[in-house]
């Protein structure tokens, strides 16, 4: 079990999910047309990422404490966030899955694939979560690596519960449809080299409120 670092720069180069397939489905032309707008992208994909100055939206705010609030409804009683998101990344995020986003038509691509922001306090959930350098983050997790805790005579337990306290939670940007009815966010969690999770989730706006949907866009376990 292998796992990158999730640094935007990386995150937008690296697996956050399954490779999605060479193929498309067929009768899928909303995610057809959605990957010529990625390939059209692609060509900046190594390129640095811009740092996107518009404040954060009532909508994104509200996906962003979705993420987080559906994370610590699992069991985790804290979390360190980066506080810079990275862009999102349609190649790798498992976003060619027909089922994913049929019917979906996303009008926020490319600002997604090529921009981060930096949250704010406005996204967090609870006092146990907080926002984080993620570059100091990572040295921290570095060190509490379970890895290389347990070499030097950690017990397995105890190894595993610093590299969770410690962990490095990010998100990505966030691409809507026009009406903004859907969105789709990616984020990765990373706590060692052999440590880590992270997933796509597209979103739907019910009652005023977003909710997470049952399509499937790709996750990745480590």
């Amino acid at each position: 079990m292998r796992i990158a670092a999730l640094t935007p720069a990386e995150l937008a180069a690296t697996v956050h999910a399954p490779p999605p397939p060479r193929r498309l489905v067929e009768g899928c032309p909303e995610v057809t047309r959605m990957l010529a707008v990625s390939s059209s992208s692609s060509a900046s994909s190594h390129e640095r990422a811009i740092k996107n100055t518009i404040p954060l939206g009532v909508d994104e705010i509200a996906i962003y404490r979705a993420v987080l609030g559906r994370r610590l409804s699992q069991g985790w009683t804290s979390l360190n966030v980066s506080v810079t998101t990275y862009p999102l990344d349609a190649t790798s995020t498992g976003l060619s899955n027909c089922q994913c986003l049929q019917g979906i038509s996303l009008e926020s691509l490319s600002p997604a694939f090529r921009s981060f922001h930096n949250l704010t306090r406005e996204v967090l959930p609870g006092k146990n979560v907080r926002l984080v350098d993620r570059n100091r983050q990572a040295a921290t997790v570095r060190a509490n690596d379970p890895d290389r805790t347990m070499r030097r005579g950690k017990t397995v337990e105890d190894a595993v519960r610093d590299a969770f306290e410690t962990g490095l939670f990010s998100m990505s940007e966030i691409a809507f449809d026009r009406e903004h009815h859907y969105a789709v966010v990616s984020y990765g969690y990373w706590c060692g080299a052999l440590c880590g999770s992270g997933a796509t989730l597209v979103f739907e706006k019910i009652g005023g409120q977003w909710k997470r949907t049952d399509r499937e866009c790709g996750s990745w376990i480590s």
